[in-house]
């Protein structure tokens, strides 16, 4: 026990001599995770209600103007016009949208003979298709409307006044539409941003413990660290024992800090929803351990296999944010590939934010998530059996 102890204290200074590694692991994540969140909540604000439409109506005819009062009211975009005193109109309207004035341009041509739609050829593509989609729909919807009043002006022989009333009456009878979150039925937790960002990040910045874990790990073995703790009666399980320890605490810190920033620092400094933990704290502290312990065999694994400093961090951190990328962190896993989702399955981080969103959103028990702490845990210990067997090779 006793070298144990002072296995771990040795840990504990070689960790806290190296300050770019104490930033990587403390800083880098929590900056990520409020950059992303309010460049997600602004993205979606923007692109629901307040994307700049430049439109010019060329036709000034009632469908025309059906169309921008279909768009007016849906809320998705503010519709701006060139200035009317402006010769070349069109070449202007192109000219604001290619400078990047403007996002998305609309143009009506004359007698409703077309409708032309200019975009900014440097949005990113699925921000440009959510807002032609968007676009193209509410104008279908006001075409539509606009032929079923014409036929049914048609049937009522030119009664305008009958076609409304038939058209109104119709509209009210209508079934009203509402969102509905498929939760469990005494849940009160509402489903946001933060509830599905913060599981990621905690998974994304517990495996980041790979760089200063591999470093000091590679530290060990170029100035003969290792060689000369091994002529001592010190079990190599115990040295490895105690960076299990060490950084098993770490990832406790940094997921303390994580749960601060969505507990109280996003609704204190942002006035975004608070994270809402749900009911199952023993859960929650399962699946941090089983996850903190996957992250810090994989830091040991790539430590055991790397020579020097370079090799460990370029392929940890690619590793890392591959994993991240592949498991849902960065972008929803039901827009990925089918090939991509089914690797994703795969993943040690996949399986821990999996189990912080059971228990964060579905209120999940601990039987729900067994199975993927399991896999963690089998994680964990096929790198340390890896880790070892490497080491014991090479001596």
């Amino acid at each position: 026990m006793q070298k144990l102890l002072a296995a771990v204290v040795k840990e504990i200074l070689l960790l806290t001599r190296d300050l770019p590694g104490l930033a990587i692991l403390f800083v880098m994540p929590v900056l990520l995770i409020i950059v992303v969140t309010l460049a997600q909540e602004k993205a979606m604000t923007n692109q629901v209600s307040k994307t700049s439409l430049l439109v010019l109506d060329q036709a000034s005819t009632p469908l025309s103007e059906s169309i921008k009062e279909n768009i007016r009211q849906s809320g998705f975009f503010d519709i701006k016009q060139p200035d009317k005193d402006t010769e070349h109109r069109l070449e202007t309207l192109k000219f604001l949208i290619e400078k990047g004035d403007f996002q998305i341009g609309l143009v009506l041509c004359p007698q409703d003979t077309a409708l032309q739609i200019w975009v900014d050829p440097t949005l990113q593509v699925t921000y440009r298709l959510n807002l032609v989609h968007s676009l193209t729909y509410l104008i279908r919807a006001a075409q539509s409307k606009a032929s079923l009043e014409s036929m049914l002006l048609l049937l009522t022989g030119q009664n305008k006044s009958l076609s409304k009333q038939v058209m109104h009456s119709a509209a009210e009878k209508l079934p009203g539409i509402s969102e509905h979150f498929a939760l469990k039925s005494k849940s009160g937790i509402n489903p946001t941003p933060i509830q599905n960002n913060v599981p990621g990040f905690i998974l994304f910045a517990m495996f980041f413990i790979v760089i200063p874990l591999s470093g000091s790990m590679i530290n060990e073995k170029n100035e003969g660290t290792f060689q000369r703790l091994g002529t001592l009666p010190v079990p190599f399980v115990s040295l490895l024992s105690a960076k299990v320890l060490v950084y098993l605490a770490v990832c406790l810190i940094q997921f303390s800090i994580m749960l601060m920033v969505g507990l109280w620092i996003f609704p204190a400094c942002f006035g975004l929803p608070a994270l809402e933990l749900g009911s199952r704290y023993g859960g929650i502290l399962l699946a941090t351990i089983s996850a903190a312990l996957a992250a810090v065999g994989f830091g040991i694994m790539v430590g055991s296999f790397s020579d020097t400093h370079n090799q460990a961090a370029m392929f940890g951190s690619v590793m890392v944010v591959l994993l991240g990328t592949i498991s849902g962190t960065f972008l929803p896993i039901h827009i990925m590939p089918r090939a991509i989702q089914w690797i994703s399955h795969l993943s040690p981080v996949r399986w821990g934010i999996d189990n912080y969103l059971t228990l964060f959103i579905r209120e999940g028990s601990i039987s729900d998530i067994l199975p993927n702490i399991m896999l963690l845990l089998l994680f964990f210990g096929f790198a340390m059996m890896l880790s070892i067997a490497t080491f014991a090779k090479r001596k």
